[in-house]
């Protein structure tokens, strides 16, 4: 009975011998055969500055000189900043913040529920900071960037009325969203515009520990255009 045992497992083991070159070999040609996967590591980071444009309709108050200067506050400045890391050849992951800034200020302004101002100064702030999903198409020479973004949108109002000073501030939700076309100027920089949007609304402020409605909500959107510095390292 041991003979016969002994003689199985030897067979066995011939067979096992037999079957190991051809299973090789078929490994062998697999990994010939296979070719891996792009990987993608990209990052990008830009920052620019430009022009923002107020979204909205502007606060009528009947008192020409009013009304001219929150006019004025529909204009203003913006500071744009992205990261983003591409791991797929079309689109990746990042981050986008943008400031915007409008001032304006006047001489003998009549304010409701306020009075007569002598001296008066503003200025309108929102701050935008959020995740964002970005996709690409380039050439040789040429990049084209979108991305949208998610996240929370800072808004700070600050006003001097003869030397008092008012600060009134909310957080809301906001999107972003844009479109960014660059010029290579070499292997890892380039330069180039931007058009995007923030979209934001509010309907109340926070003043000095108190909270203050309006009648309606007031949009806190704005348009910009940028030109921007990039630098890759693809």
């Amino acid at each position: 009975m041991k003979q016969i045992y002994f003689i199985a497992f030897a067979a066995a083991v011939m067979c096992m011998l037999a079957v190991l070159p051809a299973i090789a070999q078929q490994e062998t040609s697999y990994e010939v055969e296979y070719v891996s996967p792009q990987i993608y590591k990209d990052f990008r980071f830009s920052i620019g500055g430009g022009y923002a444009f107020r979204l909205g309709e502007v606060e009528k108050t009947g008192d020409p000189k009013l009304d001219d200067l929150n006019k004025q506050l529909q204009h203003g400045f913006t500071v744009d900043a992205d990261a983003q890391y591409f791991f797929k050849e079309g689109w990746g992951l990042g981050l986008n913040a943008n400031y915007c800034s409008s001032p304006t200020s006047g001489n003998n302004v009549t304010i409701p529920d306020v009075g007569n101002v002598n001296r008066y100064k503003e200025s309108q702030n929102a701050l935008f900071v959020g995740p964002s999903f970005a996709g690409r198409i380039e050439s040789s020479k040429f990049l084209l960037v979108s991305s949208i973004a998610l996240g929370p949108l800072f808004y700070m109002d600050r006003m001097n009325l003869d030397g008092t000073k008012i600060n009134a501030s909310q957080t809301t939700f906001g999107i972003n969203a844009g479109v960014a076309g660059e010029y290579k100027l070499n292997a890892k920089t380039g330069l180039g515009l931007k058009l995007s949007y923030t979209l934001g609304n509010i309907s109340s402020v926070n003043i000095a520990g108190q909270n203050v409605k309006y009648d309606e909500p007031v949009s806190i959107s704005n348009i910009m255009i940028t030109a921007f510095l990039s630098f890759r390292t693809w």
